[in-house]
């Protein structure tokens, strides 16, 4: 007859209990981000078998240049950011709302990532812009230019987009040469990511709902055009594009509700 023993601290804690938990919880949350991106695919498969079903040529790839290129390419990169925030808080995070919104963040944002990975593929272009960030967007945003941005639909003051300057990237890169700055508007900078993924518990939460905010909120200029019929011709990404900015709206103010009941404040947008 074996005896078998457990490890556990100071405070009675099994450790090895609490490592396969959080073994556990990164399993699954691997899996859903997976899951995720094969519907948003299928999806994505799905829009294009529609479009040629009656006709092979009925749709033509956009230019290289268009805003519908540009959005799927940079909105990829600005959603592969939001996914690694909301799986960090999943592993390090306690509070179960917070908890459940970045779930919700991780699977919708890992949805519409493979959509649009899709286009791009159908598209022949490839899925990491190869020009400055929102160069497609065509205002002075893209350049750098000390001006406001466009307007959100949003009450909430989202700052000036441009303080620095995105021409000084070098082609392909989301970040100038030597620096530490948000590569788009809302993204969090090297500094800010290392350490979300220091914090834990309620430091993990509250940090993860302050980046978050600041992240949804820099996105909404980028949505907002995308979804404009004057600046982009196919239905379907302007479809995808005003779906993400509704959902953002509504989750904008909900962390916002959440910060407050937690005596926290957002961060002002970079």
């Amino acid at each position: 007859m074996t005896e078998e023993h457990t490890e556990t601290g100071g405070d009675g804690t099994d450790h090895h209990a609490t490592e396969l938990a959080a073994s556990r919880r990164t399993l699954l949350t691997s899996l859903g981000v997976v899951a995720a991106l094969l519907v948003g695919l299928a999806l994505g498969l799905l829009i294009a078998a529609m479009l040629h079903s009656d006709d092979p040529k009925a749709e033509e790839a956009p230019a290289a240049d268009s805003a519908a290129v540009g959005f799927a390419q940079d909105m990829i990169r600005h959603h592969e950011q939001g996914v690694e925030m909301s799986t960090i808080e999943l592993e390090n995070g306690t509070d179960p709302q917070v908890r459940s919104m970045a779930f919700d963040i991780l699977t919708a944002q890992s949805n519409e990532i493979g959509q649009m990975q899709s286009w791009l593929t159908r598209w022949g272009y490839p899925l990491i812009n190869p020009d400055p960030p929102m160069t497609w967007m065509g205002h002075e945003m893209a350049a750098g230019a000390p001006t406001s941005p466009p307007a959100v639909g949003h009450d909430h003051d989202h700052g000036d987009h441009a303080d620095h300057d995105m021409s000084s990237m070098p082609p392909g890169s989301m970040r100038p040469a030597g620096t530490d700055v948000a590569p788009m508007p809302g993204m969090a900078t090297m500094a800010e990511m290392d350490r979300l993924r220091s914090l834990r518990g309620t430091a993990a939460d509250v940090y993860f709902l302050q980046l978050m905010l600041r992240h949804h909120q820099g996105g909404l200029p980028m949505m907002e055009y995308a979804a404009d019929p004057a600046t982009v011709s196919e239905d379907y990404v302007r479809n995808l594009a005003t779906a993400m900015k509704q959902t953002q709206d509504k989750e904008i103010a909900v962390i916002e509700q959440m910060l407050a009941e937690r005596g926290a404040t957002p961060l002002p947008l970079n």
